[in-house]
């Protein structure tokens, strides 16, 4: 009887002790699911949208990954509120609501530390044609998610992910199809498409914490078979960084295809449909209504109207509070069929240290209040991309600030020899000018004191204003850069949000 009473004691305190210090089932360790990937022979020379986007590697799911999804009805109300990544909230914070479309969401609204970079929305892809409509990178919610999971698993190694393509409006499927109507080579829209289509594949690269891509097997769009997970002349390090990447994504629950190093399905791939979304839908979150209720933009309709746009077809279009801030936010217009289209959406500027100005001064520390054209780019590193006129500079380069100097507000190279007695030794400032465009204010025929060296270059940060340009992150900063066409006529229209009244 006591040898009961006994062992019901030790029973009941066993099962208080664990109540009171907590029961943590013991977790599997993970396995390397990159040792599952297949090995076949290359396939044909594909393009993007190829049926070998079917071809699936299987993927292991992350441990303690549920494997049930909600796949969102294309009839649900187009504004969904979500939320961010599962797991990843903090106590007592209340998420932020995400515009969700046809159960598509913005990546940089899951995650913006990953960098986008859409070919696709350029002429630096195989079509040579810009392609989409806008600068715009949505996929589902959920596979959004499981990549920013990948982003966060490589950032703690020092890496990020760079997103070449996403979701792929049907639309530009069929421009895909009518290039190759080929079966073998493209996904036939009018036959379920593209896993792009659906949103839940994804073209991803490598980039370090400062944004420069990692050396890869190719580049994007490489179907001379270098893009092949079976090219055999692979450098060691480009396999290495390859293989980095594939191991995080695939932990993360995205499958391979071996023709194209670049491509990732999300697994669940299957339970989603090719859906044709209009990106501008993702542009008008925070546009104003008209008296229809419908969202408009705020200030495309008054492009035109503002004194020096001229025949330009591209227009940056930067905007502040007042004159004496900051702080700004830009906005990227193309005119398309004779109306203004936003390229983008709006990215945060930072201005001069006084703010705005009509009437710049050399030394005011303000930015030039005007249109400006953008013809010219400069940098300490090899041309990013842009097509502007680019001009690689080195030590002993200079930008002269000095009002006696005939030389005045121009570029110049080597020593001065007495030519000037001041300027500004773009080599010797580092990262702030790595890449710039000049801001061509008070360069034909400059007059003496009205102002120099005025660009668009990268910022310190957001809160840090400038001695008179207009500053951007590197990351955005490359955006523009890239998209500005001089075929177009590009300007820079920088006012007072008042002044566009």
């Amino acid at each position: 009887m006591n040898h009961k009473r006994n062992a019901l004691l030790f029973t009941i305190i066993i099962s208080v002790l664990m109540l009171l210090g907590g029961c943590k089932k013991p977790e599997a360790p993970a396995g390397n699911p990159a040792d599952e990937i297949q090995s076949t022979t290359p396939a044909p020379t594909p393009i993007p949208g190829a049926q070998q986007e079917n071809q699936d590697v299987p993927a292991t799911a992350a441990p303690g990954e549920a494997s049930g999804v909600h796949v969102s009805d294309p009839g649900e109300d187009s504004n969904v509120p979500v939320t961010g990544i599962p797991g990843e909230d903090e106590p007592g914070k209340v998420d932020k609501p995400i515009q969700q479309i046809q159960g598509l969401v913005r990546m940089e609204d899951i995650d913006p530390e990953i960098a986008i970079e859409l070919r696709y929305a350029t002429t630096d892809n195989f079509t040579k044609q810009k392609v989409y409509p806008l600068d715009i990178c949505v996929l589902q919610k959920q596979t959004a998610e499981k990549l920013a999971k990948a982003n966060a698993e490589l950032m703690r190694l020092g890496y990020r992910i760079k997103v070449w393509d996403a979701y792929r409006p049907l639309a530009v499927q069929r421009i895909f199809w009518e290039l190759v109507p080929d079966s073998k080579f493209v996904a036939n829209p009018d036959k379920g498409g593209s896993k792009h289509n659906r949103g839940t594949a994804v073209d991803v690269t490598l980039i370090d914490m400062e944004g420069n891509e990692l050396e890869m097997p190719s580049g994007f769009d490489d179907f001379s078979g270098k893009g092949s997970r079976n090219n055999a002349d692979m450098t060691e390090i480009t396999k290495k960084n390859m293989q980095l990447l594939t191991d995080a994504m695939v932990r993360n629950g995205f499958t391979t295809i071996t023709s194209e190093w670049w491509h990732y399905n999300d697994s669940d791939s299957d339970k989603f449909e090719a859906i044709d979304v209009n990106l501008e839908e993702f542009l008008q979150g925070d546009a104003p209504n008209d008296d229809n209720g419908l969202v408009i933009d705020p200030y495309a309709d008054k492009i035109d109207r503002i004194p020096g746009i001229g025949n330009s077809q591209q227009v940056l279009l930067v905007i502040a509070d007042g004159a004496d801030v900051i702080k700004a936010e830009a906005r990227a217009y193309e005119k398309i069929n004779g109306s203004w289209q936003p390229s983008f959406e709006p990215m945060p500027a930072v201005l001069g240290t006084n703010g705005l100005s009509y009437n710049k001064k050399e030394g005011d520390r303000k930015s030039p209040i005007g249109v400006y054209p953008l013809e010219r780019a400069f940098g300490s590193v090899e041309n990013p991309g842009t097509k502007l006129t680019y001009t690689q500079f080195y030590q002993n380069d200079f930008w002269v600030d000095d009002i006696q100097s005939e030389f005045y507000n121009t570029f110049q190279k080597g020593p001065s020899n007495g030519r000037w007695s001041s300027a500004e030794d773009l080599f010797a400032i580092g990262n702030r000018y790595k890449y710039f465009a000049v801001v061509e204010y008070n360069t034909v025929n400059p007059l003496p004191g009205a102002g120099s060296a005025i660009f668009l270059h990268v910022w310190k940060d957001q809160s840090s204003p400038t001695a008179g340009c207009t500053a951007f992150s590197e990351e955005n900063l490359l955006k523009i850069m890239r998209w500005l066409d001089p075929a177009q006529k590009p300007v820079l229209a920088q006012f007072p949000a008042n002044d566009l009244k």
